[in-house]
């Protein structure tokens, strides 16, 4: 698990030949690391409350770590499916799109857990100690980081699905994500300038 590595254990794994964990793991780390610098910041900032949601989005984005390895790890085993008769085209195509639907959950998730890293990071810069305004735009731009990992693993899952249902939510999420990188960069931009006085 993601969660129990050694940095220098996992940033190898990562750098590795195998296929996961890949950017949907990292994505989540990212979004992970975002939020544990927000509850720093809100904590420094005597912002218990804000600090104690973050927590919450912490573990939260560390299990959707784990299970988008293992989600993907479904999908490259329903690709590599013998395909030479029509009976095994068939199934290897519905076990794909099964693995597919599970596989976009954990980036689904990310832009869910993005939203509300978010919406803590603007309740925080209300009222931040001025000495961890960085760190605070550090945290942003993690997420954001998170958020366009998700869009990305979203359209790739994206491209190969058939079933229109779970293809218009896909959508709708590599949208919300897109907006949600919109309202990042203003929020950094906030920051900086709070930074410059």
């Amino acid at each position: 698990m993601i969660r129990h590595e050694r940095i220098e254990d996992y940033l190898n794994r990562l750098a590795s030949g195998e296929p996961t964990p890949g950017g949907g793991a990292t994505g989540a780390l990212m979004t992970a690391q975002g939020a544990a610098l927000v509850a720093m910041a809100a904590r420094f900032s005597e912002r218990e409350e804000l600090a104690a949601r973050c927590e919450e989005l912490i573990a939260s984005a560390l299990g959707l770590s784990d299970a988008d390895e293992s989600g993907f790890a479904a999908v490259a085993d329903a690709f590599a499916l013998p395909k030479d008769t029509e009976d095994e085209r068939a199934e290897r195509s519905r076990r794909i799109q099964s693995a597919i639907t599970r596989a976009a959950e954990p980036p689904r998730a990310i832009v869910t857990i993005g939203a509300d890293v978010v919406q803590v990071a603007r309740e925080l810069l209300d009222k931040c100690n001025p000495n961890v305004l960085s760190d605070v735009g550090t945290a942003l731009a993690g997420v954001r980081a998170g958020l366009v990992a998700a869009v990305v693993t979203l359209e790739t899952d994206l491209a190969p699905v058939k079933d229109r249902d779970v293809e218009f939510r896909l959508a709708e999420d590599i949208a919300r994500a897109a907006r949600l990188v919109e309202t990042l960069d203003t929020q950094v931009t906030r920051v900086r300038r709070m930074i410059r006085g």
